[in-house]
């Protein structure tokens, strides 16, 4: 598969995974740092069975950048954190506003740090993508400025985990990766709060937090796993963590279906077309 194919298989995963992550926030009563938690807690045990048919785990960094492994969990780990924390005080509609602010960051740290370069052609693109995802986005918009405050820092730290994962994908393979990504943000996440952590799993349903993180981490698997080799194989890597953003209209799609929230849909129709015409652009 090219890495355009790759990267939308990604999105696909991350669309699902989106979904769930709501249904993970409305369901599983814990805090959020235990929801931040758990969640890539799932998501390492999985890659860990998964691992010896992905190559196998490798932990020799001796010619990995060692910076860019931690803020891969830094930005996987905080990112969580503050994820969760703003959806509790958002409307979807707002949410996703708020979180599109990624696709601004990782072109202004692909500029800045990895030198990419986008000529007039990729800018037009990178507009329809944020006309593509303000156009999908339906429901009331609430001006919360915690909760906004949450998803825009959320969306950085996300940035930060994209772009890192682009720099350090072609020098570990899958599994490693996975495991890096999984479980380093599950030990950011604990280093912070432990104490609360502990005191949720000792009172929570203890299936709840089993099953719930699972079912939310097997399509966050999918989309990791198809933007690491996405990564590996475009010439630009970060090309891919820009057309990442689009899965925002992906989710609004699928939220009509599983989530019933209705009303629009044409526009939703017209949004993803956009995405479309927008990645042909950004890719050139």
């Amino acid at each position: 598969m090219t890495w355009l194919v790759l990267t939308f298989v990604s999105i696909l995963f991350r669309s699902v995974y989106g979904v769930m992550t709501k249904v993970l926030s409305n369901r599983l009563k814990v805090s959020i740092y235990t929801q931040a938690a758990l969640l890539p807690l799932a998501g390492a045990f999985i890659a860990l069975v998964m691992s010896p048919f992905l190559g196998g785990l490798d932990f020799n960094f001796s010619d990995v950048n060692v910076l860019a492994v931690a803020l891969v969990m830094l930005g996987q780990g905080l990112g969580n954190i503050t994820y969760f924390a703003a959806i509790k005080n958002l409307t979807n509609g707002t949410a996703q506003i708020a979180f599109s602010s990624i696709l601004f960051f990782n072109a202004f740290i692909s500029i800045i740090f990895l030198n990419l370069h986008l000529n007039i052609i990729n800018v037009f693109g990178l507009i329809l993508l944020v006309l593509a995802i303000l156009s999908a986005v339906t429901g009331k918009i609430e001006f919360h400025c915690k909760g906004l405050a949450w998803m825009v820092l959320s969306a950085f730290l996300f940035s930060i985990f994209q772009l890192s994962s682009a720099e350090i994908s072609k020098q570990v393979g899958a599994a490693t990766y996975l495991i890096i990504a999984y479980l380093g943000a599950a030990i950011v996440v604990f280093a912070l709060k432990w104490k609360i952590i502990l005191k949720d799993i000792s009172t929570a349903d203890r299936q709840a937090m089993v099953v719930i993180p699972v079912l939310t981490a097997i399509p966050s698997l999918g989309d990791f796993l198809f933007a690491y080799y996405a990564y590996r194989t475009a010439p630009e890597p970060a090309r891919v963590a820009m057309l990442l953003t689009s899965q925002i209209v992906l989710t609004v799609l699928l939220s009509y279906i599983f989530l019933k929230e209705r009303g629009h849909l044409l526009r939703k129709v017209g949004a993803a077309i956009l995405v479309v015409i927008a990645a042909i652009l950004i890719k050139g």
